[in-house]
């Protein structure tokens, strides 16, 4: 997600500004290829070996904007440990036609890096608008406060200062140094959003929200309240994610 998050916001930027694109991989990134559908409409797929070939093959089609979508609610949170299980997507419109980008990564042992090859579809019967996302700054704020007494209540205390830091940068009582994070290109205002989102995404594997947390709430008579929460605060970090990326 944080890959599509960051070529999104370099292709916005780069249309915006009619310049070249600018995108760096991370460093477990290695090789990141797209299967583009053909101009003509057929089809038989173009590839596009890099990010910039990629963004002047969308512009060689007419693209007029991207944005990043990813469902907010999801039927088990402990996938979201394993590789591609967001179903995040790159949607891309050209004039009344529109095609999502879904990417599927491939983990290459002999070098201990990733290959991504994002794959092209069209949008079968889109919207006739294009999504929009309102700040949900507010929802999220009242969701990271009864999310962390509920952490401090089953005594997962490293969950509730996490908790607690997502909301110190919403509320402009902390900030992160930029220079320590990689960040997508977004405007300023949109950053508190999105830094507070990485953070308070604490659903993983082994040592994560869905690892003892659920134990400690049945314990304590809570399951019910940490099924909704967590629940609440995936739906609120997804909402921050795409109107920080989408909204500017």
């Amino acid at each position: 997600m944080y890959q599509i998050c960051c070529i999104v916001a370099a292709a916005k930027n780069a249309l915006k500004s009619k310049s070249k694109i600018v995108f760096t991989p991370l460093k477990y990134e290695n090789r990141i290829e797209f299967r583009c559908l053909s101009k003509d409409g057929t089809k038989k797929h173009d590839k596009a070996d890099n990010v910039e070939s990629w963004f002047n093959y969308c512009l060689e089609k007419g693209i007029t904007d991207f944005k990043f979508l990813s469902p907010y609610a999801v039927k088990d949170r402990n996938i979201l440990g394993f590789s591609n299980t967001t179903q995040s997507s790159i949607v891309c419109f050209y004039g009344e036609t529109v095609t999502y980008f879904s990417a599927n990564w491939k983990f290459d042992h002999s070098i201990n890096m990733w290959n991504i090859e994002y794959s092209e579809q069209k949008w079968e019967n889109a919207p006739s608008d294009k999504p929009k996302f309102k700040n949900n700054s507010e929802e999220f704020k009242e969701v990271l406060k009864h999310i962390k007494k509920l952490a401090i209540d089953i005594e997962c205390n490293n969950f509730a200062e996490i908790f607690q830091k997502a909301l110190d940068i919403l509320t402009g009582e902390n900030s992160i140094d930029n220079s320590k994070m990689l960040v997508p290109q977004i405007p300023e205002e949109n950053m508190s959003l999105f830094k507070s989102a990485n953070i308070a995404d604490v659903f993983g594997g082994m040592g994560s929200w869905n690892d003892e947390p659920p134990c400690a709430a049945h314990e304590k008579g809570l399951q019910k309240e940490y099924e909704k929460l967590s629940n609440d605060l995936l739906k609120q970090i997804r909402l921050a994610i795409m109107y920080a990326i989408n909204e500017w």
